[in-house]
């Protein structure tokens, strides 16, 4: 079936509590034909999106919980896949990660000579705010302007805020008090908040609030996705949209957006979160961005992302690297890496990688990823929930060493919107490895491979030179184990040995889904 775009169901709502400042000083390509709309808990609740509007929506609840997204089931009753098996013991087994991530503790400190710096909602962007709970800065940014290496900056739990974070070096970033992960949105409003402008027969536009290429749109939360094209003429379908002029227009059979929907997140082509060296993220809740949930580059070293939530990134038109090439990452390092983990967190529903390393270049100047860990986190929906590689044409020194990928939960490769609204609808991997000569200590240990579209494994190495011990690998019984070298091994063809003898998993063990 030709899919341009997928309506899911979202099980659950989400608010948050935005404030009115209380300081001294000043106070952010094929279709369906139609949304699969989704029953929302929640009752009356005043919109916190920060438009001042006023408006109310009556489907927001006072708490999220995150997410379950759809499942499955989901993507059957809405014609998209077929119905399928899963296994019981691995959907509890990825609801317990996920409950232990929510719940993940906040643990930062100063180091030697740094202090706390507090921002909440409610806080002043002043002289005299900030190094006291009971007096925070008000914005991310400001905090940004005065954070120095060693200190800490703590976002308050249930609050939100709507700007790009540009990290400090050094600087740690993390959650105070008590309630739901501080929560950032890359979006820079909420556009069902005002009407939209009708363009044509079923075709409405509004400002896109950004000079940026707009990567995605999101409905409700998940209700629905949009579906980019390239030119106005192409808008044909439901959800289509494009973005030209400082305008976004989405096609739409059914009325006006701001009548169907309570949130409309339009998702501009830049970074939420930009990390840099010497720090850790810890407890954040990054959404809704055209780019990358949380990019680091410059050659970062001893960097950690910590109990944080991931989701709905991407889907931006990568200039320079072809005319409707797009891309978009949860979490990605670019380039040369020494300390680099991800840990205790979800990462779900996005256009490329969930997680990821990667470099291409046509330089002399080698590129070293190194002593890499990703642990107990929960990858799913995105295209590729794990992606590495790198292409350095003229070096031959280049590597990948010292990485450990263990204890996670990595699942349903290709089954989010980021699959369904590309072109290249080939892929749908949990891994994907490729363009790496030289690889050395690099382990898969005691994961779970929980079915994909495509390949539970995709490599373009040579077979042995990455270390699989322990796993759990489940996949359908007509799909494919993996991809090695550009040779398929099939579950029905080949059954156990594709794990034992390809991948070298000698304790694995193989959950065929019938």
């Amino acid at each position: 079936m030709k899919i341009r775009v997928l309506a899911l169901l979202l099980c659950v709502a989400m608010a948050f509590g935005l404030c009115a400042c209380t300081g001294n000083g000043n106070s952010e390509e094929g279709g369906n034909k139609g949304g699969f709309l989704g029953n929302l808990i929640g009752g009356d609740k005043e919109n916190t999106d920060g438009s001042g509007n006023g408006k109310k929506d009556p489907k927001m609840t006072k708490d999220y919980t995150d997410p379950s997204i759809y499942t499955m089931d989901t993507l059957v009753s809405m014609g998209i896949e077929e119905a399928r098996p899963t296994d019981k013991n691995i959907d509890k087994a990825a609801d317990k990660m996920l409950k232990k991530i929510l719940n993940n503790a906040d643990t930062l400190k100063p180091a030697a000579g740094g202090q706390y710096i507090y921002v909440a909602n409610d806080g002043a962007d002043e002289k005299g705010c900030g190094y006291d709970e009971s007096k925070p800065f008000k914005t991310i940014g400001y905090a940004n302007l005065v954070a120095k290496k060693g200190d800490v900056v703590l976002l308050k739990r249930g609050n939100f805020w709507r700007e790009q974070v540009i990290c400090v070096e050094g600087v740690s970033y993390g959650a105070y008090g008590k309630g739901n992960k501080p929560t950032i949105y890359g979006a820079p409003r909420n556009a069902a908040t005002q009407r939209w402008s009708k363009d044509s027969e079923n075709v409405y536009k509004t400002p896109s609030g950004t000079a940026t290429d707009i990567g995605l749109i999101v409905f409700d939360h998940g209700k629905a996705c949009g579906s980019k094209v390239w030119a106005k003429e192409s808008l044909k379908n439901d959800y289509d949209f494009v973005s030209v002029g400082g305008y976004v227009y989405v096609y739409l059979s059914k009325g006006n957006p701001a009548d169907l929907y309570s949130d409309i997140e339009i998702c501009p082509t830049q970074h939420i979160v930009k990390m840099r060296s010497n720090s850790t993220i810890q407890n954040w809740r990054i959404m809704y961005g055209g780019a990358h949930g949380i990019s680091l580059t410059g050659n970062p070293t001893n960097v950690t992302v910590d109990g944080c939530v991931v989701g709905y990134i991407g889907g931006g038109h990568q200039g320079g690297a072809g005319q409707y090439t797009r891309y978009g990452n949860g979490i990605e390092v670019w380039g040369t890496c020494n300390g680099y983990t991800i840990k205790n967190c979800h990462v779900y529903q996005c256009y490329d990688a969930g997680v990821t390393m990667q470099y291409s270049s046509n330089s002399t100047t080698p590129i070293y990823e190194e002593n890499i860990l990703f642990e107990d986190n929960l990858l799913e929906y995105s295209v590729y929930n794990i992606e590495y590689f790198y292409h350095v044409k003229n070096s031959k020194e280049s590597s990948i060493r010292n990485v450990l990928i263990q204890d996670n939960i990595i699942r349903h490769g290709g089954y989010g919107w980021g699959y369904y609204s590309r072109s290249d609808k080939n892929k749908g991997t949990n891994v994907q490895g490729r363009g790496t000569d030289r690889v050395e200590n690099f382990v898969f240990k005691n994961n779970i491979f929980d079915h994909s579209k495509s390949y539970l494994i995709e490599s373009s190495l040579g077979e042995g030179t990455i270390v699989f011990t322990g796993n759990t690998y489940a996949q359908l019984e007509k799909s494919r184990i993996c991809q090695i070298n550009d040779k398929n091994y099939g579950v029905k063809r080949y059954g156990k040995t594709a794990i034992t003898d390809i991948l070298g998993d000698k304790t694995g063990k193989l959950i065929i889904l019938k």
